[in-house]
């Protein structure tokens, strides 16, 4: 049997330099998905100090990434929503 590996579906959150780490937390409960803290090294140091809290978010299906997607790019709060490029590293 060969192991085919399977793409996580993720997405990136980065809020804004203003916005604390328990109001973003908030935002994300609110938004009912599953994620960490963190995000991937594509986007440089700079990018890091200037944008406020990361977080990876995971999900099970595609429409649901859809959705959060969508819903988050609307909101003020955020700064920008991506999905991780875990080939590229600028660190």
């Amino acid at each position: 049997m060969t192991n085919i590996p399977v793409e996580k579906l993720e997405l990136v959150v980065v809020f804004k330099k203003n916005i604390e780490l328990v109001n973003a937390k908030e935002i994300l409960d609110n938004g009912k998905v599953i994620c960490r803290e963190g995000m991937d090294s594509g986007r440089g140091k700079l990018y890091y100090y200037r944008t406020g809290p990361k977080f990876i978010l995971t999900f099970e299906k595609e429409a649901d990434k859809q959705r959060i997607l969508t819903q988050f790019e609307a909101l003020p709060e955020i700064h920008e929503v991506y999905t991780p490029d875990w080939d590229k590293c600028k660190d």
